[in-house]
């Protein structure tokens, strides 16, 4: 898998310096070659079962790390184990109250590390690139904070639950008037930490951004929304903008060693999609292929997670089609796990999830397990899912239904 390129001083070249050229200026699809940005065929999904491969050689895999294990699942063979995790790809799957549990009960500082988990986060992080945050909004509440692209986020509930968004670009009249907003400024990554877990037989995820999500924080979701419809090219500005720092972001931590590259990026609600798959397929599909194809085209080792929560069903082709090689949550509340993975589980990784809505807070401890062994058993032999929490296991859950969960993942291997 990945390993950090490093230049002749030993650290990591300056990311932008060879961020594909297409990227920037221009719409994003027609920055793209012709020959890749023509549509591939999309796979054929619905109704069709797939071949899995052939678990009998997985006999042979007892002495595999977690990180080789990994690899081979991504890589589209069986897998010795079904691997898990509490987080959410590379973002804490343990709200902050449940931390203080972990603590209190364990007096331990890394929960992956108690319980045995299979996958190491370790996050290239970025900040805000201009002086003053506060210069892009009107008016803002006590006791803001910022996040790298000047959102201001104001916590006005109970911890972990609540964050009212006030959005950086909700100014801009005009492209013009967006291009004052500074792009977030790369931070160096934490190699001796991405190598001590790889030296530890781990793999490593990290956060690498967002294209669709990102935009409509920046922007405010309903203008975005409205832009999207009435005002294209402020809409196409707005997400070339995020695809541009998306891609750096992405290309840093690939060529800091960081094995999966994790994208955020929520298109669904628990009834549908937030925007029409049309308007998804006009506006989001192009932008993420030139950041996949710039990727694919620098790190060809890296491999790609994506989180997208709701039932976003009438994409889900669109997404294996572009190349994402691990999919979560499959949400359990408005998605059919078992379907999908006869369908996809031979050419793409899904995360196989217990629900941080319903089984994770309101469950009983032998719940859980239940629910880890039912999807192991849709899983079967192939062991090729990766098991996790659906989102950020929150403060209301039962400290003995996370140990549950653990537990329970361990015992099936």
């Amino acid at each position: 898998m990945s390993t950090p390129v490093r230049d002749a001083a030993g650290g990591l070249p300056d990311p932008s310096a060879a961020l594909c050229p297409r990227l920037i200026p221009g719409t994003l699809a027609t920055r793209l070659p012709a020959a890749t940005h023509r549509r591939r065929p999309p796979p054929a999904l619905v109704g069709q079962t797939t071949q899995f491969p052939d678990a009998a050689d997985t006999m042979t895999t007892a002495s595999l790390t977690p990180r080789e294990n990994l690899r081979r699942l991504l890589d589209g063979q069986a897998g010795a184990w079904l691997p898990f995790s509490l987080d959410i790809g590379s973002q804490p799957g343990l709200s902050g109250p449940v931390m203080r549990a972990f603590f209190e009960r364990t007096g331990g500082s890394d929960a992956g590390e108690h319980f045995g988990a299979d996958v190491r986060c370790c996050s290239v992080a970025a900040v805000f690139g201009g002086d003053d945050p506060g210069r892009f909004h009107a008016s803002l509440p006590p006791g803001v904070t910022f996040d790298e692209w000047g959102n201001a986020h104001w916590a006005g509930g109970a911890e972990g639950t609540v964050d009212h968004m006030l959005p950086a670009a909700a100014f801009a009249r005009t492209v013009r008037d967006l291009e004052r907003l500074p792009p977030p400024l790369i931070q160096p990554p934490d190699l001796a930490r991405i190598e001590a877990f790889h030296a530890a037989g781990y793999p490593v995820f990290g956060y690498a951004g967002s294209i669709y999500e990102w935009s409509w924080w920046l922007r405010g979701m309903e203008r975005f929304m409205i832009d999207l419809v009435t005002d294209p090219a402020m809409a196409e500005a707005v997400i070339q903008k995020i695809a541009a720092h998306t891609a750096r972001l992405a290309l840093a931590s690939a060529r800091a060693g960081i094995d999966v590259l994790c994208f955020y990026d929520d298109a669904g609600m628990q009834t549908g999609m937030q925007i029409s798959p049309q308007l998804w397929r006009r506006f989001i599909k192009p932008a993420w292929q030139g950041v996949l194809d710039c990727l694919r085209a620098e790190s060809p080792e890296a491999r790609f997670f994506l989180h997208s929560c709701g039932r976003i069903t009438p994409i889900v082709g669109d997404l294996v089609e572009l190349g994402f090689h691990i999919l979560h949550p499959i949400q359990p509340e408005c998605m059919d796990f078992a379907g999908l993975y006869r369908e996809l589980g031979a050419r793409t990784l899904l995360a196989a999830t217990v629900s941080s809505q319903k089984t994770f807070p309101f469950g009983s401890p032998e719940e859980v397990r239940r629910q880890v062994r039912r999807l192991a058993e849709i899983v079967g032999p192939s062991r090729r899912a990766v098991l996790m929490p659906s989102n950020v296991i929150q403060p209301e859950t039962p400290w003995e239904n996370v140990v549950a969960f653990a537990e329970e993942a361990r015992a099936i291997r």
